[in-house]
């Protein structure tokens, strides 16, 4: 908004004056490049009073725009803040409106004792209190040399061959401008080998070795040299004459008695004993079990529930101050009487003091966990209450019903998962979803039945795969005779193992027909098991594969049907949604754990942040939001008034201009007139004597 000043626009009057005859004047007006200039004395009249009124009036109505304009903008500055407000109001119930993922979906994993391992919980771990026994930890191969008097001794030349594992051999050169026992660790070093090497000290007669560490852990990872260094006159070296410590699994057991399981890990880190928790192992403790307890994360949730009371807070509070009357000053504030933060203030009172139906033990309202209403409208929290609310996991999941949106039905095998901001409550009548093909998984089945006894040997003791999408690498099976059910058992346990899976695990099982069938524990289109890739397929042969077995799952397909009308949906594994654009199921998400096809009917609710959110997105939306609306509204009222400023100064700018050559004419005349006269008079005068 441009306030624009009418006197700096207008002509200025001076005064001019020049005698014509004894006891007359005359006044003369001049139009130049400058302003036009007139002195009004010819006729008398204050012709610049009457220009200086006519501005003043104009003047007036332009005054009067400007703080009309001037109000819009104030109006339009307190808008934007409480929509930054609502942002963060938004921002906070998102956390708690989440179907999955939110503030109430973070598990803690605690241990009882820190300094055997640490664990953090995934989003998939499942609550509960577990038994760890940290029986060894996963160590890397480290071998040294014989000891030399110098780490500068020279060394004979030539070629020094380095494999870890299986992994490839990488070849080491050393020839006369690195021959010394320093040289050859820098070689080795720089080579990517899979090995660190370094000259130490062991403060003997002949102290300086050469020392190997693999850089991965696990007994599949042992170093192998092979040492061609045996040309010129320097000393031999034999890298692997002393093993410090030798490549290990870690292995950790999970319960007691006769129904432990006992895993090893090539890594300290170990993903996969427990579904959804990474274990960090520290310290092996054979004797002393490991208490794992894995439980909601209160404070996490506790804290989403602070923060969105204050946020909630500094809403009614900006549009309180903004609303009220100053009786004093006799001012009111830019939101007192606005129909939009009215309705604002409406539509939040009316979320916070829902009923949500299906709560389970009495939490159906907020004022069941603690949180209340003063006076003044703002929110407030009873930390004890709410704590007791969250105190068990059942009560967790009831609080998250409260604020969340969820979904109950009435088939096991059909599971509500999430909903987002376009998925609607099921009011009445429950939706019903069909589940026309289940999800499946991909395997691989053997092409020859196994044998009663299976014998793993050295020669025929790797395998490698491809799960979901990752190769294995080569496996190595642990040697020994087996049954049909005891290979599967350990076949399934070595490919669990792999870090190269990624975590993509596998069941192993033999089907009717005694054939070993590696399973994905993944569903849907990518889930896929093939066998045979890469060149480690030496135990394809007794495990009756041939190396060319592959398999792929399908996804989920099915539908909704709400009040007779069909919404269609799209699967990705066991997980059904909604498509986008459907007028009642836009987001809804189930999972179907069926074998077979089948229905549920499924009862969809909206919690209190749900609802809250659904309100504000109309209000925040940024196309068709109502304080888009609102600012659109204000911001063509106020270009409105500028434009009608520009046009009123304009015309007073014309018309001053006008008045100004015409009253300048106008004196002209009368100064010509008089002059007239005052000859006249003259020529009367000398006549008459």
């Amino acid at each position: 908004m441009s306030s624009l000043g009418i006197g700096s626009s207008t002509s200025n009057t001076t005064s001019s004056s020049t005698g014509t005859g004894s006891g007359t004047s005359s006044s003369s007006s001049s139009a130049t490049a400058g302003p036009v200039t007139f002195s009004g004395l010819a006729s008398g009249i204050d012709t610049s009073q009457i220009i200086s009124s006519l501005e003043a009036l104009t003047q007036q109505k332009i005054s009067a725009l400007q703080t009309q304009g001037d109000s819009y903008v104030s109006l339009q500055t307190t808008f934007a803040t409480l929509e930054s407000n609502l942002y963060g109001l938004q921002s906070d119930t998102n956390q708690l409106a989440l179907s999955a993922g939110g503030a109430f979906d973070g598990l803690t994993a605690t241990p009882s004792n820190t300094t055997t391992l640490t664990a953090a919980a995934g989003s998939a771990a499942i609550p509960g209190t577990y038994s760890l026994t940290v029986n060894s930890l996963a160590q890397s191969n480290q071998i040294a040399s014989q000891g030399f008097s110098d780490p500068n001794a020279t060394l004979q030349q030539g070629t020094l061959k380095i494999q870890v594992g299986s992994g490839a051999a990488v070849t080491v050169t050393l020839n006369s401008q690195n021959n010394t026992l320093q040289g050859l660790a820098t070689a080795i070093n720089s080579s990517d080998a899979g090995v660190q090497a370094a000259v130490i000290n062991d403060g003997s007669a002949t102290p300086y070795r050469l020392m190997l560490t693999a850089t991965s852990t696990g007994a599949a990872n042992s170093i192998s040299i092979t040492n061609n260094l045996t040309t010129g006159s320097g000393a031999t070296i034999n890298p692997t004459q002393t093993t410090f410590q030798a490549a290990a699994d870690a292995q950790i057991t999970l319960g007691s008695g006769t129904g432990a399981l006992t895993v090893n890990s090539a890594t300290n880190t170990v993903n996969n004993l427990i579904p959804g928790v990474s274990l960090n192992l520290l310290q092996a403790n054979s004797t002393q079990p490991v208490t794992l307890a894995v439980a909601p994360d209160t404070t996490a949730a506790t804290t989403a529930i602070q923060n969105f009371v204050t946020s909630y807070n500094a809403v009614v509070d900006y549009i309180t101050q903004n609303s009220s009357y100053n009786a004093t000053t006799q001012t009111a504030g830019p939101l007192l009487g606005n129909q939009t933060s009215m309705n604002l203030q409406n539509d939040l009172s009316a979320a916070m003091n829902a009923t949500v139906p299906g709560g389970t033990g009495g939490i159906t309202s907020l004022a069941s966990i603690g949180l209340t209403f003063n006076a003044t409208g703002d929110m407030q929290l009873d930390t004890t209450a709410l704590s007791q609310a969250l105190s068990t996991q059942s009560g967790v999941a009831a609080v998250k019903n409260l604020f969340a949106m969820s979904g109950t039905s009435t088939n096991t095998g059909i599971q509500f998962v999430l909903g987002s901001t376009n998925t609607q409550p099921s009011a009445g009548t429950p939706y019903k979803v069909n589940i026309t093909s289940p999800a499946t998984q991909g395997a691989a089945t053997a092409s020859t039945a196994l044998a009663s006894s299976i014998t793993i040997g050295p020669t025929n003791n790797t395998f490698s795969l491809n799960v979901d999408g990752a190769t294995s690498g080569p496996v190595s099976l642990t040697a020994g005779t087996y049954t049909p059910t005891q290979l599967a058992a350990m076949l399934q346990l070595q490919i669990n193992a792999s870090s190269s899976l990624n975590g993509n695990l596998v069941s192993v099982g033999v089907n009717n027909s005694n054939q070993l069938q590696i399973t994905s524990q993944a569903y849907g289109s990518a889930s896929q098991v093939t066998i045979g890739t890469g060149s480690a397929i030496g135990a394809t042969s007794p495990l009756g594969f041939a190396g060319t077995e592959s398999g792929t799952g399908e996804d989920v397909a099915g539908n909704f049907v709400v009040n007779g009308k069909t919404e269609t949906a799209t699967g990705v594994g066991q997980l059904l949604s909604g498509s986008s654009g459907n007028a009642n199921t836009d987001g809804l998400v189930v999972r179907a754990t069926l074998s077979t096809s089948g229905t549920a009917n499924l009862t969809v609710t909206s919690g209190v942040a749900s609802q809250l959110n659904q309100i504000l997105n109309t209000y925040l939306d940024p196309v068709t939001g109502e304080f888009t609306t609102v600012n659109n509204g204000y911001q063509t009222q106020i270009n409105n008034i500028n434009t009608e400023i520009g046009a009123d100064n304009t015309e007073v700018q014309t018309q001053t201009t006008q008045l100004t050559q015409q009253f300048a004419a106008m004196e002209s005349s009368i100064s010509s007139l008089k002059s007239i006269q005052t000859q006249l008079t003259n020529w009367a005068t000398a006549s008459g004597s």
